[in-house]
């Protein structure tokens, strides 16, 4: 480790980042006695969207023995999920925890990320760790294990390793140039927070909700007694024929889905959303020799299925956990990165697997009945709730393969309706753009919660 001196900021680990994935590293580390900096250009509270966990983050609350820290914040209790058309002409299908094989948490949980972020670094403060708000990283002159030496608006910082942490801003990568967008997932995501939402209750209560329509699909996840998070992911090339400001976009889209119209018919919150746009990208490497990227500094995907923050949590407690192995001996440096690149990679592909399937609209008219042959469906519970964190048991396995096998099949021969998806687009008066043909114009807005029940 590194000697420091009172005239030379110096640490054993510097941390861009005090998210979730860069604070439960910090904390890690200084409960194993390291010392550490995290820097981070903005102050808390912040807003952050990705309110909604896997039961992989509950799991890693309990073991950093912070569980007990959120069960204290406003939250709500996170059982399972439901799946529905725009159309809103069926029932959604219920996706419960409790259905899924093995003896994993059946639950998890949904939090506002203002104070859920803040929890955490508090925790790791408390540990030790070093907060450097308000700084942000201008250059990098060195990042070897041993010689991470760096720039800040504050100063020079010099450590043994640096763990980037810092988001969608991807320092990093920026500075390496391996940042890449995945191709097929150039979307756009529109978002905000309300109150009065209609919400699931009885044995769906604290479930988010997923409806789909051809352009894209929205979210709605409870995260505390009144608040609501609502966003939806449009196709890229698709919203650019939405004939609305990009920051209006998502009450459009609300109007012109009827599913989510009726959810909003009481709901009170800002005029206009948040936007972020082509999300989806990954890093060439997510470690090498003095460096870790965690969290979406080494890759984001589509949102889907609420695997932002767990997968950044468990990029987090990787890479510190492989930075006290080399410090005890029991890892060279490289195996430590290259061990840490081979986690991430894996589960990115797996992620990237079931956002595939979400995204294959035969996949989706299985998924919305419900139940499947030899107990199908409860393997896809076990995948959609993120169980993959940890070895897939083979009765998982099997019929995770038996499901794709359906899908195939269903393309052929209808194992459920037929259903032909919502168009948001169409319900709100615009064309569908094609080739040689721009954008037709739009019918007068809706209120709110006054439908249009259109066939499509």
């Amino acid at each position: 480790m590194i000697a420091r001196s009172e005239s030379d900021d110096r640490c054993d680990v510097a941390i861009i980042g005090a998210g979730p994935a860069g604070s439960v590293a910090a904390l890690e580390l200084a409960r194993a006695g390291l010392d550490v900096v995290v820097i981070d250009k903005t102050e808390f509270p912040r807003f952050r969207i990705g309110e909604s966990m896997l039961p992989h983050a509950q799991r890693l609350m309990e073991e950093l023995d912070l569980m007990d820290r959120v069960r204290s914040l406003p939250h709500m209790v996170k059982r399972g999920l439901e799946i529905e058309f725009g159309d809103g002409r069926r029932e959604p299908a219920a996706i419960s925890f409790e259905e899924m094989f093995g003896d994993g948490l059946k639950q998890t949980f949904n939090i506002r990320r203002s104070i859920f972020d803040r929890m955490i670094a508090d925790a790791a403060a408390e540990a030790g760790a070093r907060y450097r708000f308000g700084e942000s990283v201008r250059t990098f002159e060195s990042i070897e294990h041993g010689d991470v030496r760096m720039t800040l608006d504050g100063g020079r910082l010099r450590a043994d390793w640096v763990i980037d942490a810092s988001g969608q801003a991807c320092v990093l990568a920026r500075h390496l140039g391996t940042k890449r967008f995945l191709p097929g997932f150039r979307n756009v995501s529109y978002f905000e927070h309300y109150e009065g939402v209609l919400r699931n209750s009885g044995d769906r209560d604290g479930f988010a909700t997923l409806a789909m329509c051809r352009e894209g699909w929205f979210w709605l996840i409870p995260i505390d007694e009144k608040t609501t998070s609502i966003g939806a992911v449009i196709d890229g090339e698709l919203s650019k024929s939405i004939p609305v400001p990009a920051d209006q976009r998502l009450t459009w889209c609300l109007e012109n889905c009827p599913a989510m119209a009726q959810r909003m018919s009481d709901a009170t919150g800002p005029d206009r959303n948040q936007v972020v746009g082509d999300f989806s990208y990954t890093c060439d490497r997510h470690a090498d020799a003095g460096w870790f990227m965690v969290g979406d500094a080494a890759a984001f995907i589509d949102p889907v299925w609420s695997t932002g923050v767990s997968l950044g949590l468990e990029g987090g407690v990787h890479a510190a956990r492989r930075i006290l192995d080399v410090a005890a001996g029991r890892m060279r440096p490289r195996a430590a990165t290259r061990a840490h690149h081979a986690r991430i990679s894996g589960l990115r592909g797996t992620f990237m697997n079931l956002i595939r399937n979400f995204y294959d609209h035969s996949f989706r008219e299985l998924i919305v009945r419900g139940d499947g042959p030899l107990g199908v469906h409860r393997a896809v519970v076990n995948m959609l709730a993120g169980e993959v964190f940890r070895k897939v048991p083979f009765s998982v396995r099997w019929r995770w393969d038996l499901m794709k096998g359906l899908r195939e099949f269903n393309r052929f021969r209808p194992l459920n309706e037929r259903i032909r998806p919502h168009s948001l687009l169409q319900s709100g008066g615009v064309g569908l753009p094609s080739p040689n043909a721009g954008v037709s114009r739009a019918v007068p807005r809706r209120r709110i919660g006054e439908p249009s029940w259109q066939s499509h």
